[in-house]
């Protein structure tokens, strides 16, 4: 795994021991655009104040990323944790006994090239 998806590692700690856990956080490569990643979140406090949560996502992710690395990052999108696109996900990483990376995958009609899963929607049985 390349230091620039690790450092994702360290932004999800901070931002869940912020404002609360996530369900999901991933970065996904898309067919269409390679090299340029999506961060996809989904949290009970999701999305919220939606243009609030996305400035306090993308200072938090700036803050770690040097600048070559941060325009690798496409968008961050924020989900409810109801919203169909996590479902599909849950699904998908049910059916494959929660992979953190996975290849050549559509979810909700996005063809995703590389999916890489720090927090997964997936319920851990003890």
């Amino acid at each position: 795994m390349s230091t620039f998806l690790t450092k994702f590692y360290p932004i999800e700690r901070s931002i869940a021991q912020e404002q609360g856990e996530f369900k999901l956080f991933a970065l996904f490569e898309r067919e269409d655009i390679q090299g340029i990643w999506d961060v996809v979140l989904a949290a009970d406090w999701l999305p919220g104040e939606e243009m609030q949560s996305l400035k306090y996502v993308f200072k938090k992710i700036r803050a770690v990323l040097d600048k070559k690395e941060f325009l690798k990052v496409s968008k961050v999108v924020l989900l409810d944790v109801n919203e169909p696109f996590v479902k599909e996900i849950q699904d998908l990483l049910e059916d494959y006994h929660n992979p953190s990376i996975f290849t050549n995958t559509v979810i909700n009609g996005m063809s995703i090239k590389t999916g890489y899963i720090i927090v997964s929607p997936v319920i851990q049985e003890n």
